[in-house]
């Protein structure tokens, strides 16, 4: 196997897409993967949030 050289960037990209893998597989108890969430949501913003938690957009903009 090459040695591949990476960024910052893509290699947070790549351990975040690992940390995707190992949960689609079940590798994580529930509070390990909610540990994972947070630390995935500090590093890559909008990612790692259940869908209740995630930003929305301002209520009551269609109100007025």
């Amino acid at each position: 196997m090459q040695e591949q050289e990476f960024t910052q960037a893509q290699a947070v990209g790549l351990l975040v897409q690992a940390a995707d893998l190992a949960q689609s597989r079940g590798v994580f108890k529930l509070e390990e993967a909610a540990l994972v969430a947070k630390a995935i949501q500090l590093l890559v913003p909008g990612r790692g949030l259940p869908q209740e938690e995630a930003p929305q957009e301002e209520a009551g903009a269609d109100d007025e």
